[in-house]
């Protein structure tokens, strides 16, 4: 299966999901996103990171042509503003962000907490924003109004401006304006995007980061500036025989730009940029594509990493 995002064609391919889920995700004539207070069992695994009980609420989203849930997960709130913190899709497309596990985003907030100080600000996609607001107890001052990059399967013609009115909710008009500078600083040159990143800082020291899912949503956000697709190679785990596979379809297939591989359940799912000239945008330096080195890079230092996730300080 090969899924590529551009110009009309928003988010199809991101799917950090199960492989065993539905294998195909029919066109929805109407669904239904239900907010319900979170079960004991579910606020239990997210304990560690010391959220009020009655702040966690269970979202799942059905409908009428599928006999089970499309997608679950954990938001907390904060007033109005949902913060999404576990996801689970059981379909082959993902349904408005990647799976998540309660375990993964745990560590990673907590993580959060050790290598970030008080004083400092970090820059990260709003949804994750949100996230380390609540529960790092960090300033991540982006957000936005417009919940941009929001995974919507293209099927789904009138759930656009619904879920981004409902995710963008609470958060201060002004705030896409800062959110889109954001944006064109992942797509831009590592020097512009760091004097761009720098200026959305501050004052403050300022910390990055980033999840693969980001270069899916950047690429939903701004259709056509990024060439990424995915092919998924079943499998138990990344092995040499799959890489060696993955690289031989990439050379039948002509594919010259940068790929990553990631495990999920049951393949290795091959990301990977149709664009050689993707290979320059800082996202691609960001994150763990065949053509990137976080040594090599002039103004980000890694402090952490985990699975998808990365932060970097801004030097």
């Amino acid at each position: 299966m090969k899924k590529i995002i551009g110009a009309g064609l928003v988010a199809s391919g991101l799917a950090l999901l199960g492989w065993a889920g539905y294998s195909t995700l029919a066109p929805v004539s109407h669904y239904a996103l239900a907010i319900t207070p979170a079960a004991d069992d579910e606020a239990k695994e997210l304990a560690s990171l010391g959220l009020a009980r009655e702040s966690l609420q269970r979202v799942e989203i059905k409908s009428p042509e599928e006999r089970r849930p499309l997608a679950t997960g954990l938001v907390a709130k904060d007033g109005v503003r949902l913060a999404p913190l576990v996801w689970r899709n059981d379909v082959t497309e993902s349904i408005l962000f990647p799976d998540v596990a309660a375990s993964d985003i745990a560590k990673v907030l907590t993580a959060m907490r050790e290598h970030v100080p008080d004083d400092a600000a970090i820059l990260a996609w709003w949804d994750l924003s949100r996230a380390i607001r609540i529960a790092a107890k960090r300033n991540a001052p982006l957000d936005d109004s417009e919940a941009a990059g929001l995974l919507i399967p293209p099927s789904w013609t009138e759930a656009g401006n619904i879920e981004r009115a409902r995710w963008g909710a609470g958060a201060e008009a002004p705030s896409h304006e800062s959110f889109s500078r954001f944006i064109d600083a992942l797509l831009s040159n590592e020097a512009q995007g760091a004097d761009a990143l720098a200026k959305l800082a501050g004052d403050k020291p300022a910390f990055v980061a980033v999840h693969i899912s980001d270069v899916w949503k950047a690429a939903a956000a701004r259709p056509g500036r990024v060439s990424i697709a995915y092919k998924d190679f079943p499998s138990s785990g990344i092995s040499h025989g799959v890489i060696k596979s993955a690289l031989q379809w990439m050379r039948d297939n002509k594919i010259e730009g940068p790929f990553a591989a990631e495990p999920i359940r049951g393949a290795v799912r091959l990301h990977y940029f149709e664009r050689g000239g993707d290979a320059d945008a800082l996202i691609a330096k960001l994150l763990p594509f065949s053509t990137s080195n976080p040594a090599q890079l002039a103004r980000f230092e890694l402090v952490y990493q985990h699975k998808g996730w990365w932060v970097y300080r801004l030097k």
